[in-house]
């Protein structure tokens, strides 16, 4: 049911984009209109939990959907059927099934379980905020991408964006977690990458800028690591308590004036479609949270 929604958004967008948002898509694989968070809950031992919060903006899709076919030239009708089957408000099946979550446990890793699942419906949200437990970090691995939340990429092991963990007790009883990013890969061909780009006309990039602020209105992507004890030391500046942000990204407020857009859009030009080149771009978008080493780690006391 969403692979459809997402499909039908997809081939729209497809009809009309240059090598800019082809870069977007190939290098994060972004949804709008979704909020993805994911944060890891880890005990001394390296046994913790998983909590991630899953949910559409069915207003924001229906806008989406809609301005995305105007912006394409696309018949609104073909949006407004699509929507009418596919939207979380509207279909009598839940998009995110009990079953599906369960199933998700597998990839994740060795020892891990489903634990729980809590239903969200408001008028601003609709998904499920699911609990998976692991038994030791080391084996778990964790795809943070939105794709991943929506069913259309694997959730754990089976997907080349996977994160995976080292964890180790030191000598002098702290307990030491290493996260390991998948790495940086460009997905854009070198041929695309070092093709010559005809500058945009005024109305091109009017387009531009309108099916930018469409594809990523309603996109919050985030992940934590929440350590049972305190915080020693580690190589992300953004910390709170016992709690350590790898990364959040919120686009919305980029979009609420042309200068934040204007810069979100050169500074993904910029990257081509790499992954490690992507984050390093909007890392340095103050409104965003990103950590880009090759590694982080984070030292803790544990209780």
């Amino acid at each position: 049911m969403l692979k459809n929604l997402i499909s039908v958004r997809y081939r729209l967008f497809m009809k009309g984009s240059g090598s800019l948002f082809l870069a977007v898509v190939a290098a994060l694989s972004l949804t709008g209109c979704i909020t993805f968070l994911t944060e890891l809950h880890i005990r001394g031992d390296g046994s913790g939990t998983m909590t991630q919060t899953i949910t559409l903006n069915p207003e924001q899709m229906k806008e989406a959907m809609e301005g995305v076919a105007r912006q394409m030239g696309a018949a609104a009708s073909e949006s407004k059927e699509n929507q009418q089957k596919d939207s979380p408000k509207t279909s009598e099946q839940w998009p995110f099934k009990e079953g599906d979550l369960k199933g998700k446990a597998e990839d994740l890793g060795p020892g891990v379980t489903f634990v729980s699942v809590e239903k969200i419906d408001t008028k601003t949200a609709a998904g499920v905020r699911v609990t998976y437990a692991f038994k030791d970090i080391n084996h778990l691995a964790v795809n943070p991408k939105p794709a991943a939340a929506m069913g259309t990429a694997g959730a754990g092991a089976s997907s080349k964006d996977a994160l995976k963990f080292r964890f180790s007790r030191m000598p002098n009883g702290n307990a030491l977690l290493t996260v390991i990013p998948a790495g940086s890969r460009s997905e854009v061909s070198k041929e695309q990458a070092l093709a010559p780009q005809s500058p945009a006309s005024p109305e091109e990039s009017a387009q531009q800028m309108a099916l930018m602020r469409q594809m990523f209105k309603g996109l919050h992507i985030g992940l934590a690591v929440d350590v049972d004890g305190k915080v020693v030391k580690t190589n992300s500046p953004y910390v709170v308590g016992s709690k350590v942000t790898l990364m959040d990204i919120d686009f919305d407020p980029l979009l609420s004036g042309e200068e934040g857009l204007k810069a979100l859009s050169t500074k993904m030009e910029t990257a081509m479609g790499d992954d490690r080149q992507t984050m390093e771009a909007l890392k340095g978008i103050k409104e965003l949270k990103i950590v880009t080493d090759p590694e982080i780690s984070i030292e803790f006391a544990p209780k």
